[in-house]
C-alpha cells in the first residue's frame, strides 16, 4: 500500500514528531503501529521485548492509543453521549460478572477526565457531536487517557480546531510526558512539529528520508528534503 521498509525508535516521556507532504506514508505508519493496516513483516518492541500487535485492539491491551487523522469518522462516536465516548474502552473494567455496567464507577471516570481535559460541556451526557472541534478532540484523548495508554499516537489531532482548543492539546501532550508517556504526533504544521516535539523524522514516498533535534531545526531543513 505504498509503504517500504522503515524503523523508528521512541523513548520514554519524548514526542517523537513524524512529518512529510500528506500521501508520504505518516498516517500508514500510525496505522500499521497500532494494528489498524495489516503488515507484511516486521517486529513492534515495547519496553525492548517483542509485542504481537495485529489489531487496535491488541494494541489498546498493550498500552498503545491512538489518535486518528479524522475524529469524526474514526475518532470520536458522535450520537453516544461525552462520557459513554470516554468509558467505551474500559467498560469490561466497570462492568460487574453478569456484564452490566457499574454507573457509579462511569460517572466517576467520565467526570474525572472531564475536568483533566477542560471539556466545556453542560452535562457529562451530551451527545459529542453537539460539541466543538476542540471539544470533540478532548472526548477521543480523554478515552486514551481512561485506558491508561501510555504511547500515543496523534494524528493531525489540531486539526480543524480553533487556538484556544489547540492549545489545551499541547498542554494535554506536555501533562502526557511529563508522567512519562510517549507521544507519537505527526503533524502538517512544521512550526507546530517543531514546537512539541522532541526529535522529528520526515517521511518521504513511503519511507523515512531524514532525522532531526527539534531544538535545532529550521522549517527550511524539512522543507528541503519534502
Amino acid at each position: 500500500n505504498g509503504v517500504k521498509p522503515f524503523s523508528l525508535t521512541l523513548h520514554r516521556g519524548e514526542v517523537l514528531g513524524l512529518g512529510g507532504l500528506v500521501g508520504a506514508g505518516r498516517s500508514e505508519y500510525a496505522q500499521l503501529i497500532f494494528g489498524a493496516r495489516p503488515k507484511d513483516c516486521g517486529q513492534v518492541y515495547l519496553n525492548g521485548k517483542p509485542v504481537e500487535i495485529n489489531s487496535p485492539e491488541d494494541a489498546v491491551e498493550h498500552g498503545i492509543g491512538m489518535v486518528p487523522e479524522d475524529r469524526k469518522l474514526h475518532g470520536a462516536i458522535l450520537r453516544m453521549s461525552i462520557q459513554g465516548n470516554i468509558v467505551v474502552s474500559i467498560l469490561k473494567k466497570i462492568s460487574n460478572r453478569l456484564g452490566f455496567v457499574d454507573a457509579g464507577k462511569e460517572r466517576e471516570a467520565a467526570g474525572n477526565q472531564i475536568e483533566a481535559l477542560r471539556i466545556k460541556t453542560p452535562s457529562a451526557a451530551q451527545l459529542v457531536g453537539n460539541l466543538s472541534g476542540g471539544n470533540q478532540q478532548k472526548v477521543v484523548i480523554s478515552r486514551l487517557l481512561c485506558a491508561k495508554s501510555r504511547l500515543f499516537i496523534m494524528d493531525d489531532p489540531t486539526r480543524g480546531i480553533d487556538v484556544g482548543a489547540k492549545v489545551d492539546v499541547y498542554e494535554s501532550i506536555n501533562e502526557l510526558t511529563k508522567e512519562g508517556c510517549s507521544v507519537i504526533l505527526i503533524s502538517s504544521q512544521l512550526p507546530e512539529l517543531i514546537g512539541m516535539s522532541d526529535r522529528i523524522i520526515v517521511a518521504v514516498d513511503g519511507t523515512v528520508a531524514a532525522e532531526f533535534d527539534a531544538r535545532n531545526c529550521k522549517q527550511e531543513q524539512i522543507m528541503n528534503i519534502i
